[in-house]
């Protein structure tokens, strides 16, 4: 074997602790990227997976704009000459216990019209049975439960329970999905007569356009991920974002973990450079243990994101399905394309980490013995100040250029490497005044140590600060967004209850009814309408108290209130309006069985609950355009808020719940954490890379700074008062980075309020600054200091000072 590679394995299989630090440095990185773009996959391919497992890939889908159709319209279709394979479908949303499920009803004598296709065999054990249900065998098992024991499950307001009769392997396309007989469905779900859309193999396209009614939309699976991806596009461009400082963070580590080994192997280097060892062939060797230890970490990261992406879409299953109505699949797709990627960059990127190390060992000098030396070849602060001038250019003209959300998240990337580059600069500032006040204490002189390594701890001291940074920042953004929330419904919930129906429909019958009650003053109402072209529709009836409730951003509110009310106006809300880019006086084009409609826009008003925007009509408009007449929810405005009405409801036609204010406003802050969830978890993961970064900086100071530990020891200093020395020094580096954390974290809190969410989600948050994360941070980081530092203090007390007093 060549005597360099001998040199080299010999040194790693020497020390196994730095080899580990290294990979987990690396593979903590590579998994939080590749966890996030797994959930990327699955987010967007969730509202498809069981169209192309029930029939097939490349699907059309027959829709209405109304959001459901007659089962005649499917019945009118199969009957007509020359008609293709049509497969009539019923989706409802269910859940059994905490699982969110949907339940996809077709008929089981249905044809089958895709190489995949659900049916014949695989449907036949539906047919004979009232409560049937077919799962796959990943759902079968999330579950718990088995073929002999009734699935019990709430759909509709009612709950049921149903038979397991078969289980299907090899179908992760009908994770949580519960698939039924679409009479039996139609029967629990009270939906006779109804269907949710009907599928059709794609060479049909030509006989679908000519003889589909005009009132029916044709959908392809590639307008179906397009909306999907559209539908979760701000969720995903913010966990990206997250996963790729993560990524950054984790090669910190690297460098940090590769510059150690630089320290641990500068004598044996000199030596190799004494007996003829060429700066080219030490090169190769050192780059191709980067390229081994990178690739190999990369590998680990990939296995481990895997497992991760299950745990990050555990996270965001409940909040995807209550905010975007999705349910996501049981388990995430592995895609080889993808891992080659993220492996390749992992790989690209780690060499590069690295570079400046290479360049440092080719100037350690033949013959040269000691360790405690500086890496060569580093900035000044003079070509840092320059560097990070640039980028804060580039990135603030990155950041404010157009209105694409790729490039805001590329300008805030450009400013967390310029506080990268000063953060080390900063923190020894820091460092030198505590050293000033203490220049006579034990601790000032232990800090005074830190400031003569500052280029070993320079990359460990600008991941912690970007850590906390980003913790705090994300922290501060989510906090500052649910106070926004907290008042945004506050303000909108104006009735003291809100009626809505689990069964059955609310129609003016039942409004008439529910207002004839002596305890009502006024009723307000809703009906949403999903329009052809993707906008949401909702009908407003509104009582005066209800326009208090509203916080306009646009528009005069007392002409915007008579223009609506006069069904000559329309009001959107500020998703919409940034989506569409429209303004006061602007044209709305929306077709309705009477014909496409015309009406302006007369005011903008603020709303949270969707970002893809919603479109307000009056009630009686929509009435008289759309010939519906049901509403989705009453708002009960009551004499007295305390009055009695659980027998009035029980004495309704309908299944029929009644909520309160305060429980509509909990249940919404109940999903907000939720949707946030993940969020913390991230910013946690980014937190336990950086401390990997700083252990490895630690040891490595131990190493360089060995004699100066060695003449403290010598000096009469116990083994526990260096170990209170090296705690003091590690407390030290994680306070000098919560300080610095400060300023990161607002402009990351400053910049995601103000820039990415707007962008991403359409509506601006009013900027707050809450003071609970930076109050938490400080003592956080005290105590991760402290733990950090155990075991590189463990690891210098442990050392026999004489060795390293006897020569340099």
């Amino acid at each position: 074997m060549n005597p360099l590679l001998q040199f080299s394995r010999r040194f790693l299989y020497r020390h196994p602790g730095q080899l580990a630090l290294a990979l987990v440095g690396i593979a903590a990185g590579v998994a939080v990227v590749t966890g996030v773009a797994l959930l990327r996959d699955v987010l967007v391919q969730s509202l498809d997976l069981a169209a192309d497992a029930i029939t097939g890939q490349d699907s059309l889908r027959i829709e209405h704009p109304a959001g459901s159709l007659s089962e005649s319209i499917y019945v009118d279709l199969a009957t007509r000459a020359g008609s293709p394979d049509l497969i009539p479908v019923l989706r409802a949303r269910a859940r059994h216990g905490n699982e969110n499920l949907e339940i996809l009803a077709i008929d089981p004598l249905a044809p089958r019209t895709g190489p995949m296709g659900l049916s014949g065999p695989a449907t036949a054990p539906l047919m004979g049975t009232t409560d049937g249900v077919i799962m796959s065998q990943g759902t079968l098992d999330r579950l718990k439960v088995d073929t002999e024991t009734p699935l019990r499950v709430r759909a509709a307001g009612r709950s049921a329970s149903l038979q397991v009769v078969a289980v299907l392997a090899d179908r992760p396309g009908l994770d949580q999905r519960l698939i039924m007989d679409l009479a039996n469905a139609q029967e629990l779900l009270d939906r006779q007569g109804e269907l949710s859309w009907i599928e059709a193999p794609a060479e049909a396209r030509d006989w679908l356009a000519r003889n589909l009614p005009d009132e029916l939309r044709l959908v392809s699976a590639d307008q179906r991920r397009d909306s999907a991806a559209r539908l979760t596009a701000g969720m995903r461009s913010n966990l990206t974002a997250m996963s790729l400082l993560a990524f950054a963070v984790g090669l910190f580590v690297v460098h940090a973990v590769l510059a150690f080994l630089l320290v641990q192997r500068r004598r044996q280097i000199g030596m190799l450079r004494a007996i003829g060892v060429t700066p080219g062939q030490l090169r190769a060797v050192l780059a191709g243990e980067a390229l081994v230890l990178t690739g190999f970490g990369a590998l680990l990261g990939l296995a481990l994101g895997t497992v991760l992406a299950d745990a990050l879409l555990d996270l965001v299953r409940s909040p995807v399905a209550e905010v975007y109505g999705m349910v996501t699949a049981g388990t995430v797709r592995p895609s080889a394309s993808l891992y080659l990627a993220i492996w390749l960059m992992a790989v690209v990127l780690g060499l590069a980490s690295v570079t400046g190390i290479l360049r440092s060992a080719m100037r350690i000098a033949p013959g040269e013995l000691s360790r405690d030396s500086q890496l060569g070849g580093t900035l000044s602060d003079r070509q840092i100040i320059l560097i990070a001038t640039a980028l804060a250019v580039i990135g603030s003209v990155t950041l404010f250029i157009g209105q694409d959300l790729p490039f805001a998240l590329a300008g805030l990337f450009l400013w967390l490497c310029v506080a990268a580059l000063l953060a080390p600069s900063a923190g020894m500032a820091l460092l030198a005044g505590w050293q000033r006040l203490r220049h006579r204490h034990l601790t000032g002189r232990a800090v005074g140590m830190l400031r003569q390594s500052r280029t070993r701890l320079a990359p460990a001291l600008a991941a912690l600060s970007l850590a906390l940074g980003l913790s705090a920042g994300m922290a501060m953004m989510v906090l500052g967004f649910r106070t926004a929330v907290d008042d945004w419904v506050e303000r909108l919930l104006r009735a003291d209850a809100y009626l809505t129906v689990s069964a059955g429909q609310i129609d003016d019958e039942l409004v008439g009814a529910v207002q004839s009650w002596p305890e009502v003053i006024s009723v307000s109402s809703a009906r949403q309408r999903e329009l052809p072209d993707g906008n949401r529709l909702v009908a407003f009836d509104l009582p005066a108290p209800a326009w208090a409730g509203f916080e306009w951003l646009a528009g005069n509110p007392d002409t915007a209130r008579d223009a609506f009310l006069a069904g000559q106006g329309l009001l959107i809300t500020e998703p919409l309006a940034r989506r569409k880019q429209l303004d006061i006086g602007a044209i709305l084009d929306f077709m309705t069985p009477q014909g496409e409609q015309q009406l302006p826009v007369v005011a903008v008003y603020r709303d949270y609950g969707s970002d893809r925007g919603v479109i307000a009509i009056d009630g009686s408009l929509y009435r008289q355009l759309f010939g519906d007449e049901r509403r989705d929810s009453l708002g009960l405005y009551l004499g007295d808020p305390s009055a009695p009405l659980q027998e009035r409801l029980d004495a309704l036609p309908v299944d029929a719940t009644l909520t309160t204010r305060e429980q509509v406003r909990a249940q919404t802050l109940a999903i907000f954490d939720r949707t946030f969830r993940i969020s913390w978890a991230l910013a946690l993961l980014v937190g336990l890379i950086a401390l990997v970064a700083l252990v490895s900086a630690l040891l490595a100071l131990g190493l360089e700074r060995g004699r100066d530990y060695a003449t403290l020891r010598a000096l009469g200093l116990t083994r526990a008062g260096l170990l209170a020395w090296v705690i003091t020094q590690t407390t030290a580096l994680a306070a000098a980075a919560a300080i610095l954390a400060i300023p990161i974290s607002l402009g990351i809190h400053t910049t995601l309020s103000l820039v990415i969410q707007p962008r991403a989600f359409g509506w601006t948050v009013p900027l707050t600054v809450p003071l609970t994360p930076w109050l938490a941070m400080l003592p956080m980081a005290l105590a991760a200091g402290a733990l950090a530092g155990l075991y590189p203090a463990w690891a210098i007390t442990r050392q026999d000072p004489a060795p390293l007093l006897r020569s340099r």
